[in-house]
C-alpha cells in the first residue's frame, strides 16, 4: 500500500483542530509554561563576571538573556525535581494523545486513556527513547545515512508501546516490519511534516520576536504545542493506515 503523504498531513491538521487535539495542545503549553516557571534560577545556572575575574559583576545571563522570561528563579534542589515531575506528566500525555489519535474519537478524551496501564508504557518509553536516541546518534555519526534509516525504520515504536503494550524491544522489532517495503516514501512523509512544524514555527516565532518579553514567550509555546499535537497526530495516522494494510496473520490492535 502506498503511503498517502497528503491525507497523512491532511488528517494530522484536522485532529489538531478538534476539540481533543487542542486540548491536548493546551495540556502541553500548560507544562511548557510550568517548566519555564520552575527552571533554575540564573544565579544557579550562570557565574557572574566578577566571579569569572575583573571587570563587574553582572551575571552572564542577564546580559544573554539566560532564563526564561516566566522563570521564578529557583534553586536547582527545588526546580530539578519538579522538571522530572513535569516530564512525568508529559510522557502521559503523549500516551493519551497517541491512543486518542488511533481512534476516531474527537470530541471526548476518555479517562482511561490516561490511567489505565501506564506504568510499563511509560518505562518504556523513557528506556527505549534513550536507546533510540543513541542508536539514532550513531547512526548519524556514521555518515548520516544510517542514522536517517534507522529513524525512517524504528520511528513508530512508540506507539506499538503506548497502544498495543509492547515493550520498546518489540516496538522496535514490529516498528522495523511495518516499514518495510515503505521507507523512501515515509522519509518523503518525515521531511513534509518537518516542513510544516518550521512553518508553523516561524508563524509563532516572529510576532512573538517583536512582542514584550512574556508575551513573545507564551505565543512560542503555543506554536511549539499545536506543532508537538499535530507530529503525534500524523505518526498516530500513518500507523493506523500502516496497520490496517498490514499482513492478515497480524491482528490490528487498538485501544477499545
Amino acid at each position: 500500500m502506498s503511503i498517502d503523504i497528503g491525507a497523512i498531513v491532511r488528517t494530522g491538521y484536522e485532529r489538531t483542530v478538534t476539540r481533543n487535539g487542542l486540548l491536548f495542545a493546551a495540556m502541553l503549553f500548560g507544562i511548557s509554561v510550568l517548566d519555564a516557571m520552575f527552571s533554575v534560577g540564573v544565579a544557579e545556572r550562570t557565574m557572574s563576571f566578577g566571579e569569572m575575574g575583573p571587570g563587574g559583576t553582572a551575571p552572564v545571563s542577564d546580559l544573554a538573556g539566560g532564563a526564561p522570561p516566566i522563570s521564578l528563579g529557583l534553586s536547582a534542589v527545588i526546580a530539578t525535581p519538579v522538571s522530572l515531575l513535569l516530564g512525568l506528566v508529559s510522557i502521559v500525555i503523549t500516551i493519551a494523545a497517541i491512543r486518542t489519535f488511533v481512534t476516531d474519537e474527537t470530541e471526548a478524551l476518555p479517562r482511561e486513556y490516561f490511567t489505565e496501564d501506564l506504568l510499563w508504557p511509560v518505562i518504556n518509553l523513557i528506556v527505549g527513547g534513550i536507546v533510540f536516541g543513541i542508536a539514532v546518534a550513531i547512526g548519524f555519526s556514521l555518515l548520516v545515512i544510517p542514522g536517517l534509516f534507522l529513524l525512517v525504520s524504528l520511528f513508530l515504536w512508540g506507539v506499538f508501546v503506548a497502544v498495543e503494550g509492547d515493550s520498546f524491544i518489540e516496538g522496535f522489532r514490529r516498528s522495523w516490519g511495518l516499514t518495510g517495503g515503505r521507507r523512501l516514501r515515509l522519509f518523503a512523509l518525515g521531511i513534509v511534516v518537518i516542513f510544516v512544524a518550521l512553518v508553523v514555527s516561524v508563524a509563532f516565532a516572529v510576532p512573538a520576536a517583536v512582542l514584550p518579553g512574556i508575551v513573545g514567550f507564551l505565543l512560542e509555546q503555543v506554536g511549539s504545542a499545536l506543532i508537538g499535537v499535530f507530529t503525534l497526530a500524523a505518526v498516530a495516522e500513518t500507523y493506523t493506515r500502516l496497520r490496517a494494510a498490514s499482513a492478515p496473520g497480524e491482528p490490528d490492535t487498538v485501544v477499545e
